[in-house]
């Protein structure tokens, strides 16, 4: 059984059912399949992040997208596009070079950059010294683009209808049951239902579904803003990222430029938009390419993500025989779905924990071994 109807879950149900047989298998989401992260986010994949331990899960990741849409029978508008990221300061130069000798020395395509090698990818980008913080380096990631948000949860729902999975939108997990500490299944306001694995993975609720087992997250809750433009002629061809900024843009293939931040300070549950988003995001997006200035906002929106205090995830058993947790995924939950769906599946269903996620216990918290993404956390 799967708690949580959004990308994570579906694809561990998907794989589940593909590659281990698996045929009983429920997937619980208390509105509609993705609801929340899953349709509120800015459809980024990339493989840029700090940590040796996580990466070869972006990297998994990122091979499964450029192949899913063959295996699920349905496009989702799949565009190996690229990433460029800024940096306004020899520190954050530093900061850079220290990431790409980890992904180099990882095989992961990664090239520094000069401004004006910057511009030859982004001709909207201005390199003058006009600006606040004026660009100094940067970087291009080639294995990074985007997927259609829309496309990637309805290929999963299909693909886990047509091998047998019960979908089951408007059902609310209200308790998990456990018998002599093991898990024996949950209850909703239909009724109880009897399972003797089950995963958790229901985004930004993370921690209070986790409650009902009578577990503790380390993990926080906090919104995440986007806007999206009016659409214009093709303008940017790569995911453009500011680490000094904090915000990031990318042109969708129908021309409009959705942009995405930092995460709001403060923990909250409320799906909300503020004037201060959009003032901060209009003045780093400006900084950067003051051209754009005229393009219209056409709409706002925000997600929940659940944050850990490293930045990483929180992945695989607990503490509680045959429950599982898929959580604290903060910005990058939407691009780590299918990897993180691979591996939870094989997890649950050998028993053997992967060594992709053999890092990402709830253990590390309590062990001393953090794994150091906290930067990305930052910005």
């Amino acid at each position: 059984m799967v708690i949580g109807g959004g990308l994570h879950g579906l694809a561990t149900a998907y794989f589940l059912a593909k590659d281990h047989k698996m045929r009983r298998i429920a997937v619980l989401e208390r509105k509609h399949f993705g609801y929340g992260g899953s349709s509120r986010n800015t459809e980024v994949f990339r493989v840029n992040q700090r940590a040796p331990e996580i990466l070869p899960l972006y990297v998994l990741s990122k091979n499964l997208w450029l192949e899913l849409s063959a295996e699920l029978e349905w496009n989702l508008m799949v565009w190996e596009k690229g990433l460029v990221g800024l940096a306004h300061s020899e520190a954050g130069f530093n900061n850079m070079l220290m990431r790409h000798e980890t992904q180099r020395r990882m095989g992961i395509e990664n090239y520094l950059l000069n401004p004006e090698e910057l511009k030859k990818l982004v001709p909207l980008l201005d390199i003058s010294q006009r600006r606040d913080q004026p660009v100094v380096g940067g970087y291009f990631n080639p294995p990074g683009g985007q997927v259609h948000h829309d496309a990637a949860v309805w290929g999963f729902v299909k693909a886990c209808h047509r091998m047998g999975v019960d979908l089951c939108p408007k059902t609310e997990v209200t308790g998990i049951q456990v018998k002599n500490g093991r898990v024996t299944g949950v209850e909703t306001p239909k009724g109880e239902i009897s399972s003797p694995l089950v995963l958790m993975a229901p985004g930004g609720y993370s921690s209070t579904v986790a409650e009902k087992a009578g577990l503790e997250l380390p993990v926080v809750t906090l919104p995440l803003q986007a806007m999206v433009t009016e659409c214009v002629r093709p303008c940017l061809d790569h995911v453009m990222v500011s680490e000094s900024y904090f915000c990031y843009v990318q042109q969708t293939v129908k021309g409009d430029l959705i942009m995405g931040a930092h995460l709001d300070p403060w923990q909250s549950y409320k799906l909300y938009n503020t004037y201060e988003f959009a003032r901060e995001q209009a003045y780093g997006m400006l900084e950067m390419m003051p051209d754009i200035a005229n393009l219209k906002i056409m709409r706002t929106w925000s997600g929940l993500c659940d944050m850990t205090v490293d930045g990483a995830p929180v992945m695989g058993a607990t503490d509680i025989e045959n429950l599982f947790v898929d959580a604290g995924w903060g910005y990058f939950g939407f691009k780590s779905s299918p990897g993180c769906g691979k591996t939870m599946a094989e997890y649950m269903a050998t028993g053997n924990c992967p060594e992709t996620i053999r890092y990402l216990g709830i253990d590390r918290f309590y062990e001393g071994r953090m794994i150091p993404e906290s930067y990305i956390a930052r910005t």
